[in-house]
């Protein structure tokens, strides 16, 4: 008589819905300016990773590759959803390595590129 009630309230518990997810990740915001990148710099070694400018690639330093990365410019309101392809070591001013097809394509200013 005693062992009914806990198995009653042993088969409500087991049978209930769990309500925590595991997969509470949070999107990674940030705004500022964006490295177009130069096979020059490459070259004097301020960045530490080649890339094709004529492709559209982009690398973030500190997400792991294969990570979407939605980019949005400010100005036009222009957005593109990119693969992080590399983790190039750039500049630490510097949100993200782009490529020049990238940038084209964003109509970002080549003299102050902020996204």
């Amino acid at each position: 008589m005693k062992f009914r009630y806990f198995f009653l309230i042993l088969l409500i518990c087991s049978c209930s819905p769990h309500l925590k997810t595991l997969n509470q990740k949070k999107p990674h915001s940030s705004q500022g300016f964006v490295y177009i990148y130069n096979q020059d710099d490459f070259e004097k070694k301020i960045i530490k990773g080649k890339m094709n400018n004529d492709l559209m690639q982009i690398s973030h330093q500190y997400i792991k590759t294969g990570t979407l990365i939605k980019i949005i410019n400010p100005k036009t309101q222009k957005s593109l959803v990119l693969k992080n392809t590399k983790r190039i070591q750039y500049p630490d001013f510097y949100k993200l390595l782009i490529t020049k097809a990238v940038a084209t394509k964003l109509e970002l200013n080549v003299d102050l590129p902020i996204l």
